[in-house]
């Protein structure tokens, strides 16, 4: 988040124009782009570009610096690079821009003899495609007869600054470096999405508030390292139009809002008061007023939101170096992390503005100090805790130790009383600590015996394989939105979902194998299925259901495909071979009146679970049957 901000505020330093330097292709691999290689020209207000030959009379402007960084700019940008093939024979060669958030990139490769023009548009306006979604970067193909030579223009428009870091790729070498990306990717979000999964499970035990806050931040943390790296338009959000143009800068607002909670409950704030707590109330306000703005389509803040981002940072640091001098513990911690966080950030900053090169190690800086953090963070409110329970029971030993010399001196003082006053007092005394005793030791056992009841309560309605819900929730839960649907008149909406070929899965690789693909598909589902309304259920074997109230019938079909789609992509790796799976999905949905069974709705999902299976399996058929 904070190189996102630090993007916003990135402006590029222009030199006189120079005749670029012509990139020559006379070896395999990879040639960088550095900033000899590419001039730009920042369009003016006003002038329509209507062909290439105006470009000619230009006057374009060139950076003495290691990054290719044009600031910020209302109005396209130009870029443009001349490349030479000197092989004797026809190579192909891709351009790739490694920075997935900008609006408008428009490529056009000019044969400089024959004037030949190709053109391609790419960008986060323009819609991707159901199969557009191979990369994290934008790729463009350049093809060169051997002697020919090409100048490649590039228009580009963006809402945060025009960062390009580009490079010329043999084909295969850049498979081989997205696959060492991706490997590294998978790593980093990895730790992240553990780190994340593992606080969440905690929230949900304890019910701390300090697992939750967590949580929030290391959810908002991965969101953010999605936009910035270009994972989420990969993976995630590439076919949510609104969330490529506006996911980034939301990813941002919301980072700084779960950071600012997060700071506020770890450091425990509200103990001090004063200053640390008002500009943490202040940040807190102002981040989330940031997100709502965003969300109504008015980003009426995104001017400021460049200063503050700097701001907040720079406070955060403060407010934990004063807890800190203060004794308290936690702020030490925090301190570590956040200064190392922003170290890294300082180093990928110093990257972008061209003073570092652009090399693994600044490339990634921000992402290796978020992990770092989180595991600070996660250690550190473990600490807390475990610090926090001591001092507790030190406080009960020394209000007992209290409570027996307080017993001891009142027992001095009325040891000249007589002998029988003096026995009685000390029997109640004793009684009364006695009481004391047994009343803890009830109330503790009272505790004991309600944290196992919470424990056998979620255990008895929950799978243990997939840990999803099992058979006997769901009926309730079913038998439950039946009633509701009817008094409400919404839609109720069943999806069941079936393996493709499961017991042949089990006969081929074995059946604990076909327990991990169990508890893959059941994940995968739950990703898909994400409303807090939702239910997901093993409804036997290698079947699933799903409840989704408050879904008409084709609503429930677009989860349904939702639902295949993921499973279709599971990556599912066995002796270093990826087995595919695939399921068939049968949706029903009405909205249920008096009178209704629920195995009404269970048979017509079901009886379209058998014809997605006839249809030829692995696809989703809607139920032609009415409540």
């Amino acid at each position: 988040m904070l190189v996102g901000m630090f993007v916003l505020l990135s402006v590029g330093t222009a030199y006189g124009a120079t005749q670029a330097e012509t990139v020559e292709i006379a070896t395999e691999g990879q040639v960088r782009l550095l900033s000899e290689h590419v001039r730009y020209w920042q369009q003016p207000e006003g002038v329509e570009i209507e062909s290439l030959d105006q470009l000619m009379d230009v006057d374009w402007l060139t950076m003495q610096k290691a990054s290719i960084n044009a600031g910020k700019s209302k109005t396209p940008v130009w870029f443009y690079f001349d490349i030479e093939n000197t092989n004797t024979e026809l190579v192909t060669r891709l351009l790739e821009i490694r920075w997935i958030n900008l609006s408008v990139v428009d490529f056009y490769a000019i044969d400089l003899e024959s004037g030949e023009t190709s053109k391609m548009e790419a960008g986060l306006l323009h819609e991707r495609s159901l199969g557009d979604n191979s990369n994290t970067s934008w790729i463009f193909p350049v093809h060169l007869e051997s002697g020919q030579k090409k100048r490649v223009y590039l228009r580009v428009v963006s809402r945060f600054n025009l960062f390009l870091p580009m490079f010329i790729w043999q084909v295969d070498a850049l498979d081989k470096q997205q696959w060492q990306r991706y490997v590294w990717y998978g790593l980093a979000f990895g730790v992240l999405g553990a780190m994340l999964l593992y606080n969440m499970s905690l929230f949900g035990f304890t019910r701390d508030s300090s697992y939750f806050y967590y949580s929030l931040y290391a959810g908002s943390v991965i969101m953010y390292e999605a936009g910035l790296t270009g994972v989420g338009d990969h993976l995630i959000w590439g076919h949510i139009q609104w969330f490529r143009m506006n996911g980034f800068a939301l990813s941002i607002y919301v980072s700084f809002f779960a950071a600012a909670l997060f700071m506020r409950n770890f450091l425990q704030l509200k103990t001090y008061g004063g200053w640390v707590l008002h500009l943490n109330t202040f940040f807190v306000g102002y981040w989330l007023l940031s997100a709502i703005t965003l969300l109504l389509g008015k980003d009426y803040l995104i001017v400021v939101n460049e200063i503050f981002a700097l701001i907040s940072c720079v406070v955060a640091l403060a407010t934990s170096i004063a807890l800190w001098n203060k004794g308290n513990v936690s702020a030490r911690y925090f301190t570590i992390a956040w200064g190392g966080l922003i170290a890294l950030t300082f180093v990928a900053v110093l990257m972008m503005e061209g003073f570092l090169p652009y090399v693994s190690i600044t490339e990634n800086g921000q992402l290796i100090g978020f992990v770092v953090e989180m595991l600070l963070l996660s250690f550190a409110l473990a600490e807390r805790i475990n610090r926090e329970r001591k001092e507790r029971e030190m406080a009960q030993v020394r209000a007992l130790d209290l409570q027996k010399l307080i017993s001891t001196e009142r027992e001095e003082k009325l040891m000249a009383q007589e002998a029988m006053l003096q026995m009685q007092k000390e029997t109640n005394s004793q009684l009364e600590a006695r009481v004391a005793l047994r009343t803890q030791e009830l109330e503790r056992t009272m505790t004991n015996l309600e944290i196992a009841n919470r424990e056998l309560a979620k255990l008895s309605v929950t799978d243990p394989l997939t840990k999803v819900h099992n058979r006997r929730y769901f009926d309730e839960t079913l038998t439950r939105e039946q009633e509701r649907s009817v008094r409400t008149g919404q839609a109720l909406s069943l999806i069941l979902v079936d393996i493709d070929h499961f017991k042949q899965f089990n006969d081929s690789y074995g059946h604990l194998v076909g327990d991990d693909c169990l508890r893959l598909v059941a994940s995968a589902i739950g990703d898909a299925a994400s409303r807090g309304s939702d239910l997901v259920a093993r409804y036997g074997g290698e079947e699933f259901a799903i409840v989704l109230p408050d879904t008409t019938q084709q609503e429930a079909y677009q989860v349904a495909e939702r639902v295949r789609d993921r499973i279709n992509h599971l990556k599912f790796i066995y002796k270093g071979k990826r087995i595919p799976i695939s399921a068939s999905l049968g949706v029903a949905g009405w909205v249920m009146v008096a009178g209704d069974e629920q195995h009404e709705l269970i048979e017509a999902a079901d009886k379209a679970l058998y014809e997605a299976k006839t249809n030829g399996r692995n696809c989703c058929v809607l139920s032609n049957l009415a409540g």
